[in-house]
């Protein structure tokens, strides 16, 4: 009971409604925007005032400051790290990761921090992996200490996060940890962590080929769960890193399923002009989506995205807007000029029923502008 009503309470913070005995809670003001330092404000000065106990604002702000010098402020931020204080290492930690690359004289540090990690540091797990991630190519040297932490239930999260983000520097190294990760989540309570593990692997690209099967083994899981957070996470995985000839094939089958169609058009939209092979796949779903507007609007879209100079596409956006009255196709139509000149017609006439619509207007418009 304990813990139902504690998640009762904190739901209830969330969503700023007022929880049992506790009132409605009021959001914190926004701080205010930092003023930046003069330039004969030292390094070290700016790093006694983060290390320091003044206000909380004054100390974001010097670290922000920190941040702007780049790498000559990096050994000042860098011992910071050690600090007991949890915001004093947020913002040391954050402040290496806005320098990105220019960080990299941090990573040994950073290394050492994530073997032995004190207990500000452990408050601050995410950010910590967010640093070496942010300095990029440079930070290869910490994919295998990446690798053994995220083997490690209680740092995988975190680890994971950091190789999708440097993976494509060692991508042989990297995307078949990641399909092996992938592939031990499996059941109700992996597919969270597969969502996570999914967005990593993304984040690679075509350099992440490898872990095609895997991800389609998830993508399957997803279908068979109807999870539609898992499907939409695994769909956007196989766009970024399949070629449109193993995707399309995938994705068009998905169109029939009950609860992952929409996922599907993302995909196919997604891919643009590259998914031009799925227009007639995508037609035939849109003629027998009529009771689901709102998969039938994601499929205008998509189709306006992937191919909107094609004549048939545009010649269904035309029945679509004039005939059926969705707006959506009267927005891609609005978009796509010149429109061929026989479209006058029926865009006028649906204005008429439709006087003042800015997007029929605009359509129209754009027949005149054929050649």
């Amino acid at each position: 009971m304990m813990r139902s009503a504690h998640f009762v309470v904190l739901v209830s913070m969330m969503l700023g409604a007022a929880a049992p005995g506790l009132g409605r809670a009021t959001p914190a003001p926004p701080l205010p925007p930092c003023v930046p330092a003069s330039a004969d404000v030292t390094v070290a000065a700016l790093g006694a005032i983060l290390a320091g106990q003044g206000d909380y604002h004054v100390r974001r702000c010097a670290a922000l400051d920190l941040a702007a010098r780049g790498a000559a402020a990096v050994p000042v931020v860098v011992g910071t790290l050690g600090s007991r204080d949890s915001d004093t290492v947020k913002f040391a930690l954050n402040a290496l990761s806005k320098m990105g690359p220019q960080a990299q004289a941090a990573l040994p540090a950073l290394m050492d921090w994530i073997r032995t990690p004190s207990p500000a540091l452990q408050e601050n797990d995410l950010a910590l992996y967010d640093a070496v991630g942010a300095i990029g190519a440079g930070a290869r040297p910490a994919i295998p200490l990446l690798i053994v932490r995220s083997r490690d239930p209680r740092h995988r999260f975190s680890a994971v996060e950091a190789l999708g983000v440097l993976g494509k520097y060692d991508a042989a190294r990297v995307v078949p940890h990641l399909a092996s990760i992938l592939e031990s989540q499996k059941g109700e309570g992996g597919l969270l962590e597969a969502q996570h593990t999914l967005d990593a692997i993304r984040k690679i690209g075509k350099q992440a080929r490898a872990a095609l099967p895997a991800t389609l083994a998830s993508l399957e899981e997803a279908s068979e769960a109807f999870d539609w957070m898992h499907g939409g996470a695994a769909v956007r995985t196989l766009v970024a890193i399949a070629e449109p000839s193993e995707s399309i094939p995938v994705l068009t089958e998905l169109l029939h399923h009950p609860m992952l169609a929409r996922r599907a058009v993302d995909g196919l939209a997604l891919m643009g002009p590259a998914a031009a092979g799925a227009v007639p796949a995508l037609i035939h779903k849109l003629d027998h989506s009529r009771e689901q507007p709102l998969l039938a609007g994601m499929i205008v879209s998509a189709l306006a995205d992937i191919a909107p100079q094609s004549a048939v596409v545009q010649q269904k956006l035309l029945v679509e807007a004039t005939q059926h009255q969705t707006e959506w196709a009267a927005f891609a139509l609005s978009r796509i000029g010149p429109l061929p000149s026989h479209f006058a017609p029926a865009l006028a006439a649906a204005l008429a029923k439709k006087p003042g619509d800015f997007f029929l207007s605009k359509a129209l418009e754009n027949t005149r502008r054929a050649k």
